[in-house]
């Protein structure tokens, strides 16, 4: 079982939106895959619920849930939604359980002084330190293109982490999320584009999950 830790202490930094298409995609892929919600917004086990039970199954795994409870149950990948405000105890705790961690990241001012203090916090961590945990960024709501853009990339330079891909902002993300379904739900006509995106994303869950 692979654990993928989606996770940033800015709230509205695109965590549910991250881990949800994580889980689809790997549900697609006719893995067996839990979704954990440790946000207390709950936003993710809401969508879970709305999703329609002929598309690839998702299951829900408890608040809470160790590594050991989630291998009992024999899953593939392992999700988790991350809360806002992540860090102390709970940062460490949910580190210590992850194999790869995604960071969403928007390209504002307040979202990259907040992501950089959670960086400098994830980086304490041990396994970080040692890059026994794999740790990537994508970039959230954000047109490859623009300055904003530019900026987020001389951002990042300093970590010295991948920045995967750009997904755009757009109102598919947000009817999927309202549907309980994710882009990889979506044929080609529709979601065609954001799926392209996702490209990198996914080599990279395929590589570093080994």
């Amino acid at each position: 079982m692979k654990t993928v830790l989606v996770a940033n202490a800015k709230g509205g930094s695109g965590k549910t939106t991250l881990a949800i298409n994580i889980a689809g995609w790997a549900a697609g892929r006719r893995r067996k895959v839990a979704l954990q919600d440790e946000d207390p917004q709950g936003s993710a086990s809401q969508w879970l619920a709305r999703r329609p039970p002929l598309f690839p199954k998702i299951d829900a795994l408890k608040t809470g849930a160790s590594r050991k409870e989630a291998r009992e149950y024999e899953f593939d990948w392992r999700v988790i939604d991350s809360p806002a405000g992540l860090h102390g105890e709970m940062l460490r705790d949910l580190i210590k359980q992850a194999d790869l961690m995604l960071v969403p990241l928007s390209p504002s001012a307040f979202d990259m002084e907040a992501t950089q203090a959670f960086l400098d916090m994830a980086m304490e961590r041990k396994a970080v330190r040692e890059q026994k945990l794999s740790v990537a960024i994508v970039a959230m709501r954000v047109d490859a293109r623009t300055r904003s853009a530019m900026e987020l990339s001389e951002f990042l330079y300093g970590f010295e982490l991948p920045l995967l891909t750009h997904l755009r902002d757009t109102q598919v993300y947000v009817q999927c999320a309202r549907d309980g379904l994710t882009i990889f739900d979506l044929p080609p006509s529709r979601g065609g584009q954001d799926q392209e995106q996702w490209k990198p994303v996914i080599s990279w869950l395929l590589s570093e999950g080994k």
